[in-house]
């Protein structure tokens, strides 16, 4: 589907504006004048259950898990804001600010960025979230990024990027909306460069890091975290079994080194995290400390490849490679993928949970701004306060534009 305005002279000269479509699929961006406004969506709808699981769940379930909508702005090539709300999750969600940010780009391989934004950190959490290969997130990306670096989280940043190379350094507070990290300071790092690109093959090799120096003070207590994550899938039936409950810390962070290989149509992923926390609170013997880690593979069986972008260091989702307008191939483009993953959130006492999963996953995108994902996903948590082990199935219908 193409989309064409066409003006009188008069009109044309007064507006000087057009549309544009970066894809046959994509919803058109409108330029008026050197400004450039595209529209922004990533809603999801996720519909699944537990076929077993100990102790027993709920039944199916269904929810919004994200309707994030808005615009992004170009200003000459020289400023990008971002203006989206996040309405879900729903039911019941809390609705709140995405992203509100203001980019300057007009010094060639750089970027500074201020307000609401996703700091660098990792490559799975850079992954746009129409663009991950699974439903959700491993968990212990998940995990390390909310310490100070996840979505919503109130920054300003400065990157340098190129065809082989991604450095960022940010300065985090806490997230927009409601929430007890508002007083929270932080710092975060990622260094990633490309040993190897060529036209098939492409090494990333990346480490990230950041530390919290001054963390949140809930209502009434002193400073401190909590660390916890659904179980990989969350079809709004799930609690949070993979939970160390809230810890008194003076202070905190995680570092980890991520890696990838892409070759033609092979995309081989992993990455590991340790965690370190820093306490005086007497009920522990040493400093807590946790780690985790998740290796990936994903296979395009016919499209294009996931790409590389420099700009996240991360991958882009596969897409057509061929001209056609509806559908490639006339049968959309096919994905198959796996992913083991654990998180191990047990030290000194805290019984946090020791999870290991592992999915299998089918995505497919019939046209450029559709998605449909069918996931198989085991997984146990054990030593935690509520053993659990389960076998789940997930659906994800996606509109991303």
């Amino acid at each position: 589907m193409s989309f064409r305005l066409r003006a009188g002279p008069a009109a044309a000269g007064l507006l000087a504006c057009f549309y544009t479509t970066a894809q046959a699929q994509s919803v058109p961006a409108l330029a008026l004048h050197g400004v450039t406004i595209k529209p922004y969506a990533t809603d999801q709808l996720d519909v699944g259950g537990f076929a077993n699981a100990g102790p027993a769940h709920p039944g199916t379930g269904a929810r919004a898990a994200r309707l994030r909508n808005g615009v992004r702005i170009d200003i000459h090539k020289q400023v990008e804001i971002g203006a989206i709300w996040d309405f879900g999750p729903a039911p019941a969600g809390p609705m709140r600010l995405f992203e509100g940010q203001v980019s300057y780009t007009g010094l060639r391989h750089f970027v500074f960025t201020a307000g609401i934004f996703k700091p660098s950190f990792g490559l799975e959490s850079m992954a746009a979230q129409g663009d991950t290969v699974f439903v959700e997130r491993s968990s212990i990306s998940t995990i390390t990024r909310n310490l100070a670096t996840g979505i919503e989280r109130e920054a300003v940043q400065a990157e340098s990027y190129g065809r082989r190379y991604h450095i960022a350094v940010s300065a985090t507070a806490g997230t927009a909306g409601p929430g007890v990290d508002g007083n929270q300071r932080a710092m975060a790092f990622r260094v990633v460069g490309l040993p190897v690109r060529t036209r098939s093959l492409l090494l990333h090799l990346g480490f990230s890091g950041e530390w919290i120096f001054h963390p949140a003070s809930a209502h009434g207590a002193g400073p401190g975290l909590a660390l916890s994550d659904n179980p990989e899938l969350n079809p709004g039936t799930v609690s949070r079994y993979l939970n160390t409950g809230r810890i008194a810390v003076d202070a905190g962070g995680a570092f980890g080194v991520e890696g990838a290989l892409s070759w033609r149509r092979l995309l081989v992923q992993a990455e590991g995290y340790d965690i370190m926390l820093h306490t005086r609170a007497p009920q522990y013997s040493h400093q807590p400390h946790f780690h985790g880690w998740y290796g990936m593979l994903a296979y395009t069986l016919n499209g294009r490849g996931r790409q590389w972008k420099g700009r996240s260091a991360a991958f882009s989702s596969p897409t057509c490679n061929t001209a056609q307008t509806v559908t490639c191939n006339g049968y959309g483009v096919l994905e198959v993928a796996a992913r083991y993953s654990q998180a191990d959130l047990q030290s000194v006492g805290i019984q946090g949970g020791n999870q290991h999963t592992a999915a299998l996953a089918l995505n497919w995108w019939p046209t450029a701004i559709m998605r449909v994902t069918i996931q198989y996903e085991y997984g146990q948590i054990r030593d935690g306060r509520i053993p659990e082990h389960f076998h789940g199935i997930m659906s994800l219908f996606q509109i991303k534009f």
